[in-house]
């Protein structure tokens, strides 16, 4: 069968979880979709082979929602060929096709109840849930993953830490984890939890879309969401990144917002600044849970890259040919010593990421597999922000080749694997 270690969920898939304004829980039913249950489950109405293309055909009601390049997983098949995950191929009014590893026994799939869903991560576990606190906890399942225990605390009104103009999410990593209530916290941060403050306005421009994408190794999740009054993406991030000290037991990874209330209406800044490189604003924002000492007490880190900003390399498109190009090098993930962002050491590399040298605003939420020196290889693109400063109304295109604090950028997710 064949492996699909990355698994990318979006909004716009059928099914999908919804974020709302103000309803608690909403965030943990969304982690536990994506990376547990699944979602969007629905019949199969008939499915066949054809030799031909390689292609399998699966026939569903209309609207079903899936899309190309997501990884669904079909149960209830005779034909063991049929069962199990794949990648969409295509997808029509009724019907999405998929290219099984093998050719199934039979051309036309025969069984009393064939279903199909998006396919969950399946590499993280949920350990308990309480949903009178909102709060729900989850860690890595893989043979080499960190012990550390992710605890979300999804809007709860009894929490002081919570204003009543938030709808965010805490994420709480513990070291050491017994339940809820008992755990040794190592770091902290603030993640938007709702499209609260996004505004209608901004839906014409390239970046205005009311929508979350998550993406995950099994080991590491990327989280865009779109929210703040300017209605840009910003990206979250929890995890294990590729460290290159032996035996580390602590390369996990937390970034977030200012604060819970932070993303108002009135402070534009509350963006996070994943997308900068070599220098954060607030590096407080950014955090490995030990020091590669491994010394308990969290650490700031920054990112090691090409340029000011992921995306933000030179002018787009290259005016000397008019290309599309794209880093081929690891991000880097520098760590402070000496307690100063002046003395910096590397840590590692973020997995999956591919680093755009410029921002095509047109390539926002596009998968390709034909980009120069990637070619065969999925990737998907989007916008977000780095520090928002400001509200950005112009569509003009010649206006995303300066580098600003306005703006969003360009960022790119590998879909197949994260070496």
């Amino acid at each position: 069968m064949a492996d699909f270690p990355v698994k990318w969920f979006s909004s716009n898939m059928g099914g999908a979880p919804v974020l709302s304004d103000q309803t608690p829980g909403e965030m943990i039913a969304l982690m536990k979709a994506c990376l547990s249950t699944g979602f969007n489950l629905m019949p199969i109405d008939g499915m066949e082979f054809d030799s031909g293309t390689g292609l399998a055909t699966v026939n569903l009601s209309t609207g079903h929602g899936f899309l190309p390049w997501q990884v669904i997983e079909i149960s209830g098949a005779d034909q063991a060929g049929y069962n199990g995950e794949h990648r969409v191929v295509s997808v029509g009014t009724g019907w999405l096709t998929f290219a099984p590893d093998t050719a199934p026994s039979a051309g036309a799939a025969t069984g009393e109840s064939m279903e199909i869903k998006a396919s969950p991560s399946k590499s993280w576990e949920f350990i308990d849930e309480d949903a009178a606190t909102y709060q729900a906890s989850f860690r890595s399942t893989m043979p080499d993953a960190t012990d550390h225990v992710v605890i979300m605390t999804d809007d709860d009104p009894t929490d002081s830490d919570v204003t009543s103009s938030a709808d965010c999410v805490k994420m709480t990593v513990a070291e050491i984890y017994t339940d809820l209530s008992d755990y040794q916290e190592t770091m902290k941060q603030w993640w938007p939890a709702s499209h609260r403050y996004w505004e209608d306005k901004y839906a014409k421009y390239s970046y205005g879309k009311r929508d979350w994408v998550l993406i995950t190794n099994g080991k590491l999740v990327y989280f865009a969401l779109s929210y703040g009054r300017s209605s840009k993406r910003a990206i979250m991030v929890l995890g294990n990144f590729d460290s290159v000290r032996p035996a580390d037991a602590h390369h996990f990874i937390l970034n977030g917002i200012n604060s819970s209330a932070g993303w108002s209406s009135t402070n534009y800044d509350m963006y996070n600044d994943f997308l900068r490189l070599e220098e954060s604003d607030d590096e407080e924002l950014r955090k490995i849970s030990r020091k590669y000492t491994q010394i308990p007490e969290s650490v700031s880190f920054n990112l090691l890259g090409y340029g000011k900003r992921i995306g933000g390399a030179f002018s787009a498109p290259n005016p000397a040919d008019n290309g599309f190009y794209v880093a081929s090098g690891k991000i880097g993930v520098l760590e402070e010593i000496q307690g100063s962002t002046a003395y910096q050491a590397l840590r590692g590399y973020m997995p999956g990421i591919v680093q755009p040298l410029c921002t095509v605003p047109f390539y926002d939420m596009q998968i390709l597999d034909d980009v120069p020196s990637l070619e065969g290889r999925p990737v998907l693109f989007m916008l977000a922000t780095a520090r928002d400063h400001g509200q950005y109304d112009s569509v003009s295109f010649t206006e995303w080749t300066v580098i600003s604090n306005y703006h969003p950028y360009l960022i790119g997710f590998h879909l197949d694997h994260w070496e």
